[in-house]
């Protein structure tokens, strides 16, 4: 599902990456498989967040404190790949993340739309494992200990 989003993202955001802000087309490919790892990348850890936050980031519903706490973490993720791994300016990166990132989000909410077993399937490529139950357990992480 995420590789689907990215190629959409790709199609969408890719020539106004260009043409906006200047980045050659092996950058604004690394912008947009940066996007996606750094989903992966805070998703995937899933340390430090509940599924509900999660759901909440991905539905229609506006944001509660702690999807927006997710948010910021891939923001950050996401800035840090585009300067370190893409090789984009500080300027550079920040426009792209102001660009890229309400569209992706706007991407998985529609795919998602609040549906845990959406999020569940998109979870699961991330390696959060097949079952609901495992999932809930691994976003919680230490949380009960």
């Amino acid at each position: 599902m995420l590789d689907q989003l990215l190629a959409t993202l790709q199609g969408q955001v890719g020539p106004q990456l260009i043409s906006q802000l200047g980045l050659n087309e092996g950058q604004a490919q690394g912008s947009i498989n940066a996007a996606g790892d750094s989903v992966k990348q805070v998703l995937g850890g899933g340390d430090g967040f509940g599924l509900d936050d999660v759901l909440n980031l991905f539905s229609s519903a506006q944001n509660t404190a702690g999807a927006n706490g997710i948010l910021d973490q891939i923001g950050q993720v996401f800035n840090q790949k585009l300067t370190g791994q893409v090789g984009l300016s500080g300027q550079q990166a920040g426009g792209v993340v102001n660009m890229v990132l309400p569209l992706l989000t706007q991407l998985l909410s529609d795919k998602v739309g609040g549906n845990a077993g959406n999020l569940q399937g998109l979870l699961g490529e991330l390696g959060k494992g097949g079952d609901l139950a495992g999932l809930a357990k691994g976003l919680l992480g230490g949380l009960f200990k």
